[in-house]
């Protein structure tokens, strides 16, 4: 009987549409007693309800396990409330196929006027037909409705987009983007959209998003204050609707977080002017006493060391004596031979300032033999009068002494290879009018025409780096904001060093002292340390070059005592101090005439002096960036935490991450004073990630250079 029953709804009665009739015999298929009567309204009693007093309302929605079939009845004109459905006849038909599928159910509980129905997963568009019997009340009349709906699909909310930058600074916020799209076109819904950083909520916000369209939730300003690779999540929760499928609700991303940042768009300086040292012009001449024999070996570290600048003093006096002109010349064809471009510096003006007509054509005739008949083209630039606010060379007699060699370099055809360097000014000294500022403003204003670049001295103590950094900062300021823009040229450190304890019991004074236990400074790790900080520091601030004085051991006079050496005397077979290591370092891994780019952070207190005209740098990691015409790229930096270090840090190496580099590009890691010894090695090879960061570690103590450039 039941089997003959659901039979015929593939056949006649499905057909008819004769709602009667699909309900009986649902009650016998699913439960009336064999031959039981059938009820008054079936059998010509009672009639049924057409369906006037209440309305049915169905939705089916689909997901990839289920189809959720909502039967919502309503009443109308003050009918009571159905409590349960007595019989649901559910006919199922997808858009291709040529049969219903039924399921018939009995009983069927309503909460708040809704029936819910599980159903088996049917394709989008399935025609659901649903017949339903019931009674309300206490009412004996029993109601029939009909009614079909489309099966729809749930919202399937996904998150389609993440998007941040691959790589930031630790002070630099992001905005994180996320696209959140639904897929299935049938149904929008609301939503939860929330960040994570890892397991840590980071922030939420609400969505609400069309039936197949897209909304864009951005997360602004989000801080990363750690240089680590961070994970970021973004996911949905607290969907509306249930979604079809909840397995889709999550994207994430990865951002490079870094310390420091190269900015390849940000030149400091077009063209580096070079780094190098003083070279004493009598260490040929008998004046510099040494072993026979002994000045190869020097000549071999001086050209290891690839000078990229040096300046050799010419002395008016002394250079007329044969032995000491012809010590000259061989201190010019070292440099020459070095590879370094060449600054003369008439050393005093205390005869020629009288009569620079005379005396400055006598030295534009030395120029000119050492550049066309010696062939000493690397000789570049000239400046006159060391020091010349400690002198009393006045500013009208230093005007007219450069005016006359510009004359006698132009008459020889010589000015174009030869460039006037300015200046050579320490900040004050006991002369009136001495002030470096008060020479800079007659510069500007009187030598303009003819002057190419300025230069400076600056000299610390080392417990004093302050010191050092207000003379970077105060003259930059000088120069680039305080002097007319047309009057601003590059500037040169041509002398710097850095001083010691000039009085120690039971030790001679020498310059430039001592560091604490007794050890002549020009030894000690602390000064090659504090010094390729100046060099680091020169460059931020866009100074074109520096000199270092001095490269090695020699006497300018009988009575000199300096020793600022890189290299040290001539009886202890020149020895290489740190400094010259330190300097090996960058002159190894940069080259004069390439870019010198910026590296973030850049905050005021790097560049600016205080209200008060004071330093304001406090102790961090600094790094400089150099790039080649040709596309090789070098970092130096340092940890300025260890500036009054000269022993090795107890502290743990400190962690480098720098961002901005071409990606996936290999490194090499030079470290000076790895182990304490003041000496350079190679740590390794770093390769830059796709996201273009680099990470390594460096001690405290020590300086490193990051290199695409080979070097051994």
């Amino acid at each position: 009987m039941k089997t003959r029953f659901l039979s015929m709804f593939d056949g006649r009665v499905l057909r008819a549409g004769c709602q009667a009739a699909i309900l009986a015999l649902a009650l016998v298929a699913t439960g009336s007693a064999a031959g039981a009567p059938l009820p008054a309204w079936l059998s010509g009693g009672e009639s049924a309800s057409s369906g006037r007093a209440y309305a049915m309302e169905l939705t089916a929605l689909g997901s990839s396990t289920a189809t959720d079939l909502s039967i919502q009845i309503r009443p109308r004109s003050g009918q009571a409330n159905p409590t349960a459905l007595t019989a649901v006849v559910i006919r199922t038909r997808p858009a291709h196929a040529s049969k219903f599928g039924i399921r018939i159910l009995r009983d069927i509980s309503i909460t708040e006027g809704v029936a819910a129905i599980d159903l088996r997963p049917l394709p989008h568009g399935t025609n659901v037909v649903v017949d339903v019997l019931f009674h309300a009340g206490t009412s004996k009349r029993i109601h029939i409705l009909h009614e079909s709906t489309p099966v729809r699909l749930r919202p399937d909310l996904v998150v389609a987009l993440i998007s941040a930058p691959g790589q930031t600074l630790t002070g630099r916020p992001v905005d994180v983007v996320a696209e959140i799209t639904e897929l299935n076109g049938d149904m929008g819904a609301d939503a939860t959209v929330t960040l994570r950083w890892g397991p840590s909520l980071v922030a939420t916000q609400p969505v609400s998003v069309q039936a197949g369209g897209r909304s864009v939730v951005t997360f602004s300003g989000i801080a990363l204050p750690d240089a680590v690779l961070v994970g970021l999540t973004v996911d949905l929760s607290e969907v509306t609707t249930p979604e079809f499928d909840a397995t889709n609700n999550a994207r994430s991303v990865t951002v490079d977080v870094t310390e420091h940042e190269l900015v390849p768009s940000w030149q400091v300086l077009p063209s580096l002017g070079g780094y190098g040292a003083q070279f004493n012009q009598h260490v040929y001449a008998s004046v510099t006493p040494k072993p026979d024999g002994s000045l190869p070996g020097l000549e071999e570290k001086v050209k290891a060391l690839e000078p990229q600048l040096v300046r050799i003093f010419f002395h008016e006096v002394q250079e007329r004596t044969a032995e000491q002109m012809a010590s000259f010349v061989e201190t010019v064809e070292l440099a020459q031979q070095a590879g370094a471009t060449i600054n003369i510096t008439y050393q005093t003006a205390t005869n020629a300032k009288s009569q620079p007509e005379k005396y400055m054509g006598d030295f534009a005739a030395v120029l000119d033999d050492l550049v066309r008949t010696r062939q000493f083209t690397n000789v570049r630039w000239v400046t006159i009068q060391n020091e010349p606010n400690t002198t009393a060379v006045t500013q009208t007699q230093y005007n007219a002494l450069y005016r006359a060699l510009h004359a006698e370099l132009v008459n020889r055809d010589l000015r174009d290879q030869i460039g006037l360097m300015g200046g050579d000014l320490v900040e004050s000294s006991s002369v009136a009018g001495s002030n470096h500022r008060l020479w800079f403003q007659y510069m500007a204003q009187n030598m303009n025409d003819i002057l190419d670049a300025y230069s400076v001295h600056i000299y610390w103590n080392y417990w004093d780096i302050p010191r050092m950094e207000y003379r970077l900062k105060s003259v930059r300021q000088i120069v680039t904001e305080e002097l007319p823009p047309e009057a601003r040229k590059p500037v040169y450190v041509t002398e710097f060093g850095v001083r010691g304890i000039q009085n120690i019991t039971g030790l001679p004074v020498i310059a430039p002292g001592y560091w604490q236990d007794g050890t002549p400074l020009s030894r000690t790790n602390i000064a090659a340390f504090q010094q390729l900080q100046f060099n680091v520091l020169a460059t931020q601030l866009g100074y074109a070059g520096t000199v270092k004085w001095d490269a090695y051991w020699g006497r300018y006079t009988a009575g000199y005592r300096e020793v600022y050496n890189l290299i040290g005397p001539a009886e202890e077979g020149w020895p290489l101090f740190p400094s010259y290591h330190a300097f090996l370092l960058q002159l190894q891994t940069t080259q004069r005439g390439w870019q010198v780019l910026g590296v973030a952070p850049w905050a005021d207190d790097d560049w600016k002096l205080s209200e008060s005209g004071q330093a304001n740098d406090q102790p961090e990691k600094e790094i400089t960036a150099y790039s080649s015409p040709d596309g090789q790229l070098t970092l130096i930096g340092l940890d300025t935490h260890a500036r009054d270090l000269n022993a090795a840090s107890a502290e743990p190496p400190g962690s480098y991450s720098i961002g901005g580099l071409p990606p996936a590009t290999a490194f090499t890691l030079v470290i000076w004073n790895a182990t304490g010894d003041g000496t350079n090695s190679i740590a390794g090879s770093v390769t830059s990630s796709a996201a273009g960061v680099a990470r390594f570690t460096v001690p405290q103590h020590a300086a490193f250079a990051l290199t695409t450039v080979p070097v051994s």
